[in-house]
């Protein structure tokens, strides 16, 4: 695990920002984009799990609304997730700085209503990350994002998985460019049937040559940091706190006693 600041909004991703995310030599790191989709995300994870790998998923908004159950068995099996605006418009850029705005906010909260009905640990798989649409940001927004401290995320390389090519084109895209570059970010798509088709014998494949993953998470407090300012974008994870006094503590002693008599109503 490769863990990041997000105070005052850093950018990482060596395509375009001169700051990377810091991994090591044959280190990558998969995210993916633009899910959940109920087709080709379920077969990502059990990828995923299969070869003990943790990505982060960089969502739509409106399809973590429809598809809420994705999006808690997405942070239940331990991956980061971030955001990738409402709607996924294709530049930002040309919205009016309201509207923009609007959308990467809607965004966050689609997701975090997605995760209210989960554990508190899986609601914590929020991270402050945020990706933007086709990778096209503006210097406003960062800025705007930066005062949330919420990081924006690029890429070292992609595949091509979004373009109309097989998943063996995929593939070698994948490798030919990891190689190139030697560590970094994967920019993928779990919304692509091609992606979760060749997935599996991509990781074999790196594996074979001496490359292993690293999950992207945020450093410890990173989440506090960005629902305290003015604003936030993002909300704090409450859990319930434990019960206290002479009541609580009686009530703890008898619930032991009080459990197999009501499993057997």
């Amino acid at each position: 695990m490769v863990t990041l600041s997000t105070r005052g909004g850093p950018a990482y991703g060596g395509m375009q920002y001169p700051r990377s995310a810091g991994l090591g030599p044959k280190q990558v790191a998969l995210t993916f984009d633009d899910g959940p989709n109920p087709d080709t995300t379920p077969l990502i994870l059990d990828i995923l799990d299969r070869h003990c790998v943790k990505a982060t998923f960089f969502m739509v908004g409106i399809y973590a609304e429809r598809h809420p159950d994705i999006v808690r068995a997405v942070a239940a099996r331990g991956h980061t997730i971030g955001t990738h605006s409402w709607s996924h418009p294709s530049n930002l850029r040309r919205y009016s700085l309201a509207n923009a705005q609007s959308q990467i906010r809607r965004g966050f909260n689609a997701v975090e209503a997605a995760l209210a009905s989960a554990p508190a640990a899986n609601r914590e798989r929020l991270a402050p990350f945020f990706r933007f649409p086709g990778l096209n940001d503006s210097k406003t927004l960062i800025g705007w994002l930066g005062e949330r401290n919420i990081a924006t995320f690029s890429c070292e390389f992609g595949a091509d998985d979004w373009k109309s090519i097989s998943s063996a084109q995929v593939r070698i895209r994948a490798l030919r460019n990891i190689a190139y570059v030697g560590r970094g970010i994967l920019i993928l798509h779990d919304t692509k049937p091609r992606t979760a088709d060749m997935l599996s014998d991509l990781i074999e494949a790196l594996r074979a040559d001496g490359y292993s993953f690293a999950q992207l998470a945020p450093e410890e407090g990173t989440r506090s940091l960005a629902t305290a300012v003015p604003d936030p974008l993002i909300r704090p994870v409450r859990r319930a706190s434990a019960p206290s006094g002479p009541g609580a503590t009686l009530g703890a002693a008898l619930k032991p006693s009080l459990e197999p008599q009501t499993a057997l109503q």
